[in-house]
Protein backbone atom coordinates (compact mmCIF):
# COMPACT_ATOMS: atom_id res chain seq x y z
CA UNK A 1 0.00 0.00 0.00
CA UNK A 2 1.61 3.23 -1.33
CA UNK A 3 0.61 6.69 0.37
CA UNK A 4 -2.09 7.46 2.87
CA UNK A 5 -5.77 9.51 2.27
CA UNK A 6 -4.81 11.57 5.39
CA UNK A 7 -4.03 15.06 5.16
CA UNK A 8 -2.12 15.86 1.78
CA UNK A 9 -3.00 12.48 -0.18
CA UNK A 10 -6.44 13.93 -1.62
CA UNK A 11 -5.90 13.41 -5.54
CA UNK A 12 -6.99 9.68 -6.06
CA UNK A 13 -7.37 6.54 -4.81
CA UNK A 14 -7.50 2.62 -5.74
CA UNK A 15 -7.10 -0.65 -5.04
CA UNK A 16 -6.19 -4.07 -6.99
CA UNK A 17 -7.37 -7.31 -5.73
CA UNK A 18 -5.81 -10.24 -7.57
CA UNK A 19 -7.59 -13.41 -8.24
CA UNK A 20 -5.08 -15.99 -10.39
CA UNK A 21 -3.87 -14.18 -13.37
CA UNK A 22 -6.55 -11.76 -13.27
CA UNK A 23 -7.28 -8.45 -11.00
CA UNK A 24 -10.03 -6.33 -9.97
CA UNK A 25 -9.46 -2.95 -9.91
CA UNK A 26 -11.11 -0.07 -8.33
CA UNK A 27 -10.06 3.84 -8.73
CA UNK A 28 -11.54 7.06 -8.41
CA UNK A 29 -10.11 10.40 -9.35
CA UNK A 30 -11.37 11.63 -6.31
CA UNK A 31 -10.36 11.90 -2.60
CA UNK A 32 -10.55 8.85 -0.48
CA UNK A 33 -11.23 9.85 2.51
CA UNK A 34 -14.75 11.45 1.20
CA UNK A 35 -15.61 8.43 -0.88
CA UNK A 36 -18.49 6.44 -0.19
CA UNK A 37 -17.31 3.28 -2.15
CA UNK A 38 -14.05 2.96 0.04
CA UNK A 39 -16.49 2.95 3.17
CA UNK A 40 -18.14 -0.26 1.31
CA UNK A 41 -15.47 -1.98 0.72
CA UNK A 42 -14.28 -2.06 3.84
CA UNK A 43 -16.77 -4.87 4.75
CA UNK A 44 -17.46 -5.74 0.72
CA UNK A 45 -14.18 -5.91 -0.86
CA UNK A 46 -13.56 -8.77 -2.86
CA UNK A 47 -11.11 -11.18 -0.97
CA UNK A 48 -7.62 -11.87 -2.06
CA UNK A 49 -4.42 -13.01 -1.04
CA UNK A 50 -2.71 -10.52 -2.97
CA UNK A 51 -3.57 -6.82 -3.06
CA UNK A 52 -2.15 -3.37 -4.07
CA UNK A 53 -3.66 0.08 -2.84
CA UNK A 54 -2.47 3.65 -3.83
CA UNK A 55 -3.79 6.78 -2.44
CA UNK A 56 -2.64 9.81 -4.67
CA UNK A 57 -0.80 13.17 -4.36
CA UNK A 58 -0.58 14.86 -7.62
CA UNK A 59 2.53 15.73 -8.57
CA UNK A 60 2.76 15.62 -12.41
CA UNK A 61 -0.40 15.11 -14.14
CA UNK A 62 -3.77 16.11 -13.84
CA UNK A 63 -6.38 15.07 -11.26
CA UNK A 64 -7.96 12.16 -13.23
CA UNK A 65 -9.25 8.58 -13.79
CA UNK A 66 -5.90 7.69 -16.35
CA UNK A 67 -3.79 9.33 -13.72
CA UNK A 68 -4.62 7.24 -10.99
CA UNK A 69 -2.75 4.59 -9.30
CA UNK A 70 -2.48 1.57 -9.41
CA UNK A 71 -2.03 0.99 -13.28
CA UNK A 72 -2.36 -2.50 -15.06
CA UNK A 73 -1.64 -4.25 -18.05
CA UNK A 74 -1.94 -7.57 -19.85
CA UNK A 75 1.37 -9.34 -20.65
CA UNK A 76 1.53 -13.00 -21.43
CA UNK A 77 -2.32 -13.77 -19.74
CA UNK A 78 -0.83 -12.24 -16.38
CA UNK A 79 -2.50 -9.26 -15.53
CA UNK A 80 0.78 -6.73 -13.99
CA UNK A 81 -0.28 -4.50 -11.93
CA UNK A 82 2.15 -1.12 -10.60
CA UNK A 83 1.68 1.32 -8.07
CA UNK A 84 4.49 4.43 -7.54
CA UNK A 85 5.52 6.64 -4.94
CA UNK A 86 7.90 9.38 -5.92
CA UNK A 87 8.94 11.46 -8.39
CA UNK A 88 10.83 10.61 -11.64
CA UNK A 89 11.55 13.69 -14.26
CA UNK A 90 10.62 12.58 -18.18
CA UNK A 91 12.69 10.13 -19.93
CA UNK A 92 13.06 8.09 -22.84
CA UNK A 93 10.41 4.98 -22.82
CA UNK A 94 12.00 1.26 -23.54
CA UNK A 95 11.07 0.16 -26.80
CA UNK A 96 7.95 -2.03 -26.61
CA UNK A 97 4.55 -2.91 -27.92
CA UNK A 98 1.94 -0.29 -28.86
CA UNK A 99 -0.27 -1.79 -25.58
CA UNK A 100 2.09 -1.04 -23.23
CA UNK A 101 2.20 2.71 -23.94
CA UNK A 102 0.70 5.23 -20.90
CA UNK A 103 -2.51 6.28 -21.33
CA UNK A 104 -2.18 9.12 -18.90
CA UNK A 105 0.45 11.87 -18.40
CA UNK A 106 2.02 10.75 -15.09
CA UNK A 107 5.55 9.75 -14.51
CA UNK A 108 4.12 6.67 -12.44
CA UNK A 109 2.54 5.08 -15.54
CA UNK A 110 5.74 6.05 -17.91
CA UNK A 111 7.74 3.77 -15.29
CA UNK A 112 5.15 1.08 -15.53
CA UNK A 113 5.60 0.78 -18.98
CA UNK A 114 9.35 1.38 -19.09
CA UNK A 115 9.74 -1.74 -16.92
CA UNK A 116 6.73 -3.57 -18.91
CA UNK A 117 8.74 -3.14 -21.93
CA UNK A 118 11.89 -4.88 -20.12
CA UNK A 119 9.50 -7.59 -19.15
CA UNK A 120 7.70 -8.10 -22.55
CA UNK A 121 10.42 -10.18 -24.16
CA UNK A 122 10.35 -12.77 -20.86
CA UNK A 123 6.46 -12.89 -21.27
CA UNK A 124 6.22 -13.15 -25.07
CA UNK A 125 7.53 -16.75 -24.72
CA UNK A 126 4.47 -18.80 -24.13
CA UNK A 127 5.46 -20.06 -20.92
CA UNK A 128 5.50 -18.25 -17.40
CA UNK A 129 9.37 -17.13 -16.76
CA UNK A 130 11.12 -18.65 -13.60
CA UNK A 131 11.35 -15.91 -10.54
CA UNK A 132 14.84 -15.31 -10.68
CA UNK A 133 14.37 -14.10 -14.59
CA UNK A 134 11.66 -11.67 -13.44
CA UNK A 135 13.62 -10.62 -10.12
CA UNK A 136 16.41 -9.88 -12.46
CA UNK A 137 14.88 -7.74 -14.83
CA UNK A 138 12.94 -5.62 -11.77
CA UNK A 139 16.14 -5.49 -10.60
CA UNK A 140 17.69 -3.80 -13.65
CA UNK A 141 14.56 -1.66 -13.81
CA UNK A 142 14.76 -0.72 -10.37
CA UNK A 143 18.78 0.13 -10.31
CA UNK A 144 18.12 2.16 -13.90
CA UNK A 145 15.41 4.73 -12.34
CA UNK A 146 16.80 5.02 -8.84
CA UNK A 147 19.45 7.73 -10.83
CA UNK A 148 16.45 9.19 -12.31
CA UNK A 149 14.42 10.26 -8.85
CA UNK A 150 12.46 9.14 -6.09
CA UNK A 151 11.36 5.77 -6.64
CA UNK A 152 9.41 3.66 -4.05
CA UNK A 153 6.68 1.22 -6.09
CA UNK A 154 4.90 -2.20 -5.54
CA UNK A 155 4.60 -4.26 -8.48
CA UNK A 156 3.30 -7.10 -9.38
CA UNK A 157 2.48 -10.36 -11.74
CA UNK A 158 -0.18 -12.10 -10.13
CA UNK A 159 2.94 -14.29 -8.84
CA UNK A 160 5.05 -12.88 -6.72
CA UNK A 161 4.93 -9.16 -4.64
CA UNK A 162 8.18 -6.81 -5.42
CA UNK A 163 8.71 -4.04 -2.95
CA UNK A 164 11.36 -1.56 -4.27
CA UNK A 165 12.62 0.89 -1.38
CA UNK A 166 14.03 4.66 -2.04
CA UNK A 167 13.78 7.61 -0.08
CA UNK A 168 10.98 9.03 1.96
CA UNK A 169 9.10 11.80 -0.16
CA UNK A 170 7.56 14.52 1.38
CA UNK A 171 5.25 17.29 0.33
CA UNK A 172 6.83 19.75 -2.14
CA UNK A 173 8.97 16.82 -3.84
CA UNK A 174 11.07 17.17 -1.58
CA UNK A 175 13.32 13.78 -0.39
CA UNK A 176 14.59 12.59 2.72
CA UNK A 177 17.04 9.88 4.36
CA UNK A 178 14.16 8.12 6.01
CA UNK A 179 13.12 4.69 4.78
CA UNK A 180 10.65 5.26 2.10
CA UNK A 181 8.57 1.55 2.86
CA UNK A 182 8.06 -0.62 5.42
CA UNK A 183 7.35 -4.21 5.75
CA UNK A 184 5.26 -6.25 8.56
CA UNK A 185 4.78 -10.07 8.77
CA UNK A 186 3.18 -11.95 10.53
CA UNK A 187 0.94 -15.44 10.97
CA UNK A 188 -2.52 -15.50 11.03
CA UNK A 189 -5.05 -17.42 12.64
CA UNK A 190 -6.97 -19.54 10.12
CA UNK A 191 -9.97 -17.89 9.26
CA UNK A 192 -9.47 -15.01 10.49
CA UNK A 193 -10.06 -11.46 8.52
CA UNK A 194 -7.80 -8.59 7.88
CA UNK A 195 -8.78 -5.31 7.02
CA UNK A 196 -7.40 -2.01 7.07
CA UNK A 197 -10.12 0.69 7.90
CA UNK A 198 -10.94 3.20 5.28
CA UNK A 199 -8.98 1.51 2.94
CA UNK A 200 -11.28 -1.39 1.60
CA UNK A 201 -8.29 -4.14 2.30
CA UNK A 202 -9.59 -7.46 3.16
CA UNK A 203 -6.96 -10.69 3.02
CA UNK A 204 -8.78 -14.37 1.92
CA UNK A 205 -9.25 -15.51 5.43
CA UNK A 206 -7.17 -19.22 4.54
CA UNK A 207 -4.17 -17.44 4.03
CA UNK A 208 -1.41 -18.42 7.02
CA UNK A 209 0.82 -16.06 6.30
CA UNK A 210 0.36 -11.99 5.59
CA UNK A 211 2.76 -9.18 5.03
CA UNK A 212 1.78 -5.32 4.72
CA UNK A 213 4.03 -2.67 3.06
CA UNK A 214 3.37 0.77 3.33
CA UNK A 215 5.19 3.97 3.09
CA UNK A 216 4.38 4.78 6.50
CA UNK A 217 3.95 2.81 9.46
CA UNK A 218 -0.11 2.37 10.10
CA UNK A 219 -0.12 1.25 13.98
CA UNK A 220 1.93 0.14 16.87
CA UNK A 221 2.79 -3.21 15.02
CA UNK A 222 6.66 -4.33 14.49
CA UNK A 223 7.71 -2.25 11.39
CA UNK A 224 10.61 -2.99 9.66
CA UNK A 225 11.93 -0.52 7.33
CA UNK A 226 13.65 -1.33 3.77
CA UNK A 227 16.88 0.29 2.98
CA UNK A 228 17.27 2.10 0.02
CA UNK A 229 17.77 0.04 -3.05
CA UNK A 230 16.20 -2.90 -1.30
CA UNK A 231 13.70 -5.36 -2.99
CA UNK A 232 11.49 -6.85 -1.28
CA UNK A 233 9.70 -10.12 -3.15
CA UNK A 234 6.78 -12.19 -1.62
CA UNK A 235 4.76 -15.38 -2.46
CA UNK A 236 1.58 -15.97 -0.60
CA UNK A 237 2.42 -13.61 2.51
CA UNK A 238 5.72 -14.72 3.10
CA UNK A 239 8.88 -12.94 2.05
CA UNK A 240 11.16 -14.94 -0.16
CA UNK A 241 15.01 -14.44 -1.37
Amino acid sequence: MLGSQEGGNPDGWGVAYFEAADVTLIRESTPAAKSPMVHFLESQAPRSDLIISHVRRATFGARNLANTQPFQRVLGGHTHVFAHNGFVPPFNLHKSSAWLLPQGDTDSERLFCHLLGYLEPLWSTGSIPTFKKRFDVVKRFAREIRERGASNFLYSDGLNLFAHAHRHTLPGDAVSDEPGLYVSLYESARGSDMAIPCQGLRSEGSCSYQALVTSLPLNDQDWVPLRSGEIACFAHGRRIE
